[in-house]
């Protein structure tokens, strides 16, 4: 095995630059060269990193795609060849320029704990082109390795270096919660799958931003993308995600964005962002209003003695919004079972029945508790949530109230449509 055939040395060798100063580099039948697409923060409104994609085409000029050129080596030599030939051209053509932004490199991980067999190369290649490693956001695709050792060792190397560990495709086949526990990566990209299921899907979108904030509680940076529409932005903004990629932002080019180019659109998104939401706790306060006179009624005559909990309920539950009342001592025990709105006979769901019976059920951990036991004789509410008598959302309206019997706690559930 000749050893200078993989080494920085004969990489350079292979590249040539273009009156554009733009560099690619010649493998078998094809010529290889760089595309840089931009990565925005929301809150910053500008790129602060840009993936480098691989552009081949053939002496023919016909383009071929990244995967159909890596599907076409078998031999692991060629590969590991191919592989640095592919960031040695990136990272000089991301020398250009004067981009303090992180350059994001794919890597297959098993090229990287082969290439030991083949010489030194990443770290010369970085230090040739004046590019700090803290500069460099490596993106595992981890999809290709399922030998926790090798992807293991692989990271290890480029953390070592002092570059960032990002998951690619994180959402998409075995890319999971347990990869994260074990390769803690300061990045985590979505894959493009989870902004479409988040478009269609209503559920999706309404469990999108807690998936994103788990995500940054473990201690990483979020990444949607393959945003390509205005509607998956939007979604995108609303998730509280930290950083976005996709055609509805920048295409990749040879070129990095002018910054200052993207700030109207990002400002218009927040502004249209900004609208909805206002239209959203619009119609979440007109629901929450909609039953206050008939609920603060009966919550007086309980606490009066002129009626008992149940008996005060009717005129509510014949509210088109209210799907049960129940009522829970001062430690958060039930008292007495749901009171349900006849009316409304698909607020429950049979198949939901082993929960109906709650008499004696502790809902002391829940918020609407709290909150009522925190600030007595107040009406609070919940945000939407899933009911325990079936699949539908509801808000909880709840307030602490004295009576002849003692301290109470009346909750009130309506029902949420999306």
């Amino acid at each position: 095995m000749n050893l200078h055939t993989h080494d920085f040395g004969a990489i350079s060798d292979r590249m040539q630059t273009n009156d554009n100063k733009l560099v690619s580099a010649e493998f078998r039948d094809y010529s290889i060269t760089s595309a840089f697409q931009p990565i925005f923060s929301l809150s910053h409104r500008h790129p602060v990193g840009y993936e480098a994609l691989c552009r081949a085409k053939s002496s023919d000029g016909i383009p071929i795609s990244p995967i159909a050129l890596f599907d076409q080596v078998k031999d692991e030599s060629d590969n590991v060849v191919l592989d640095r030939l592919c960031r040695a051209v990136h990272v000089k053509n991301f020398s250009r320029f004067t981009s303090k932004s992180w350059i994001f490199l794919n890597v297959n991980p098993l090229v990287t704990v082969l290439g030991k067999n083949y010489g030194s190369f990443f770290k010369e290649m970085l230090e040739k082109n004046n590019i700090s490693p803290n500069q460099v956001v490596i993106e595992i695709l981890e999809k290709k390795i399922y030998d926790e050792s090798i992807l293991a060792a692989a990271i290890n190397y480029y953390k070592d270096l002092g570059c960032l560990i990002a998951i690619d495709d994180f959402g998409a086949s075995h890319s999971n919660f347990d990869r994260i526990w074990n390769i803690k990566p300061d990045i985590v990209k979505f894959d493009r799958s989870i902004i479409i299921q988040a478009e269609q899907c209503p559920i999706v979108r309404k469990a999108l931003p807690n998936m994103v904030a788990l995500i940054q509680d473990i201690g990483c940076i979020t990444l949607m993308e393959g945003i390509e529409t205005e509607q998956q932005a939007l979604i995108a903004i609303d998730s509280n995600v930290d950083l976005v990629q996709g055609y509805y932002f920048g295409y990749p080019a040879e070129h990095l964005v002018d910054p200052f180019n993207q700030d109207d659109t990002l400002f218009r998104l927040s502004g249209k962002h900004n609208e909805i939401s206002t239209v959203t706790k619009s119609r979440y306060q007109e629901l929450v209003d909609s039953p206050l006179t008939e609920f603060k009624a009966a919550l007086q005559k309980i606490s009066a003695g002129v009626q008992e909990p149940d008996m005060a309920c009717p005129k509510l539950l014949a509210l088109p919004n209210v799907n049960n009342m129940y009522f829970l001592d001062e430690n958060g025990y039930q008292i007495g079972g749901n009171i349900i709105n006849q009316l409304k006979p698909e607020t429950t769901d049979l198949r939901y029945r082993p929960l109906f019976e709650a008499k004696g059920a502790n809902w002391s951990r829940r918020h609407y508790f709290k909150q009522a036991i925190r600030n007595p004789g107040e009406i609070q509410a919940t945000r939407p949530y899933r009911s325990m008598l079936g699949r539908a959302q509801c808000i909880t309206l709840s307030a602490l109230i004295n009576s002849p019997s003692g301290k109470l706690v009346a909750c009130l559930d309506l029902n949420w449509a999306y």
